[in-house]
């Protein structure tokens, strides 16, 4: 056999090396390919089309099949796997099987199977119609065919001719905070959509997704893709057929839309940029979204916006830096109220974790109030309410409850409790609990109200006031974002590693890599890696 026809093939297994095998003719990197490994047969993808093993040939595999019904994957998508495995240090099979799970890849499968069967038929009747019948015989035989052809053209995909290059230097990603993102958000789509590109609009959860498709497809009817846990395989399927072929889509989806097989994608936006659930801890790749997108789009020439009513640390540092541009969307913010517990201990101003205060501002709001609780005991909680909001329709919620909740149906919002955001062996409490409530806040359409003992904590003022002070912290004590901290766990001992970022980092990440090697061979246990930085870009 021909030494061009041995090709490295990706795996969805944790490897640490790519397997070779043999082709029984050359194949471009990116297509599919059926193998076997370890007894078991895979459709692996060719990362490397040609070259020498380095084990002897005879010891090289044939593979099974070359995969021609299954479209190939493009070289965005292998440039964005490598990246994601060698940053976020798990193998590349890893990653293959995240963006190609088996139930992604049987529903492939399963539609090229229809499609092989349709052209079957369709070539049956063709035959049969050289053949001489009787009019009525002839006539149904040609309905039979057209309506084969018709389902065909349904099921195919013809990829959009117009040439697509991506941006030699693309623009720096653009970090926009306050309230006003969603025009803006709506005007650069319109700019995409306009130049025949794809969009990619991120959010943390499926609830967020949801609230922003609603406003898009007003926008953009027949347009809009939701991607998330809740639609089936065939629907993601015909969905990644649509952006693989043609341009001018919007996709609002998760964290599992970063690996959609765009081919004119043009605009990356992550809307909450700041959310913790950006972050994928487990199965492997352990990564954060957020940072993966502004690689996406690089990789693309795309351009990124992260938007945020409060921005990550991370990304404001970025944005102070010039490594990111800054815009701030005016827009009128609901009114705050703080409520000083403490205070009104001392004037017999609480019934229970309810103050008097806020009691009589849930009165004269009407109604419905929504009271997002800390440390409140829910069944105690609910049975005050019910005595002194009396008439009152009112929903308790946590804090996770609540951002996945849309207060706007609200007349009033009202955190119980603000100092349980404040976890002392966190060092983002005051990060996040800021982001917190300036999220809750952007949601209110109501009064907003916070109960806290510490009303004078710095917490409760703007980002632009409380930022500086945390960035100061946050250097004095050696912590993100002027280090890289990386996150391990061997076998049950976990283990934190603080690095500065410069060439020790990729250094200490080459020595952990041989460190989990070593361990998984001798103990036979697995090792846990997460990288809680943002990517060198």
């Amino acid at each position: 056999m021909h030494e061009g026809c041995y090709i490295q093939v990706i795996v969805p297994l944790r490897l640490e090396w790519t397997p070779w095998y043999k082709a029984p003719r050359p194949v471009s990197e990116g297509t599919r390919v059926a193998v076997v490994f370890a007894h078991r047969t895979y459709t692996g993808v060719v990362l490397k089309a040609a070259g020498i093993p380095e084990i002897e040939s005879s010891k090289v595999q044939n593979i099974i099949r070359i995969q021609d019904e299954l479209a190939p994957i493009s070289k965005e998508e292998l440039a964005f796997w490598d990246f994601l495995a060698s940053y976020y240090l798990c193998t590349i099979g890893e990653v293959y099987k995240a963006a190609y799970p088996a139930g992604k890849i049987q529903s492939e499968q399963k539609a090229a199977n229809i499609l092989e069967r349709l052209r079957q038929r369709l070539a049956v009747r063709e035959e049969a119609l050289t053949r001489k019948h009787k009019d009525n015989v002839r006539e149904r035989l040609e309905a039979e065919r057209e309506a084969i052809a018709s389902q065909i053209e349904a099921l195919t995909r013809v990829p959009e001719t117009q040439a697509f290059r991506t941006k030699a230097n693309p623009s720096k990603p653009v970090l926009i905070t306050g309230g006003g993102r969603t025009d803006e958000y709506l005007r650069l789509c319109r700019n995409a959509v306009g130049q025949g590109l794809n969009a990619l609009v991120l959010t943390p959860e499926i609830a967020a997704g949801e609230q922003l498709t609603a406003i898009f497809e007003d926008s953009f009817p027949g347009q809009v893709h939701s991607v998330n846990s809740h639609i089936t395989e065939a629907r993601r399927r015909r969905i990644a057929e649509d952006v693989r072929c043609f341009g001018a889509q919007i996709v609002i989806g998760a964290r599992s839309a970063l690996f959609l097989p765009f081919s004119r994608l043009g605009l990356i936006i992550v809307e909450n940029e700041q959310d913790v659930l950006f972050k994928q801890t487990e199965p492997a790749p352990r990564y954060n979204a957020r940072d993966a997108a502004v690689m996406l789009g690089r990789i693309h020439g795309a351009d990124v916006v992260l938007g945020t009513p409060s921005p990550s640390l991370e990304s404001y540092h970025n944005a102070l830096t010039g490594k990111y541009k800054l815009v701030e969307t005016p827009h009128p913010e609901t009114p705050m109220t703080m409520i000083s517990i403490a205070a009104e201990k001392r004037k017999n101003g609480m019934v229970g974790p309810l103050s008097r205060k806020l009691i009589d501002a849930a009165a004269k709001s009407g109604g419905p109030v929504a009271l997002i609780r800390g440390w409140e005991k829910p069944d105690e909680l609910l049975e005050l309410t019910g005595r002194t909001l009396e008439g009152i329709e009112t929903d308790i919620f946590t804090v996770q409850q609540a951002r996945l909740a849309d207060l706007r149906r609200y007349s009033l919002v009202a955190v119980l409790q603000a100092d349980a955001l404040f976890p002392a062996d966190d060092f983002r409490a005051d990060e996040r609990a800021a982001q917190t409530l300036a999220m809750l806040r952007e949601q209110c359409c109501g009064a907003f109200i916070v109960q806290t003992a510490k009303p004078e904590h710095p917490v409760f003022s703007s980002f632009g006031s409380i930022y500086p002070k945390l960035l100061e912290e946050r250097q004095q004590f050696g912590l993100p974002p002027y280090t890289r901290l990386i996150d391990t766990d061997f076998g049950g001992r976990k283990e934190r590693l603080t690095l500065t970022p410069d060439r020790s980092l990729a250094l200490k990440k080459e020595d952990l890599r041989r460190r989990a090697a070593d361990f998984e061979k001798k103990s036979g246990g697995r090792v846990r890696v997460f990288i809680d930085v943002d990517p060198i870009v």
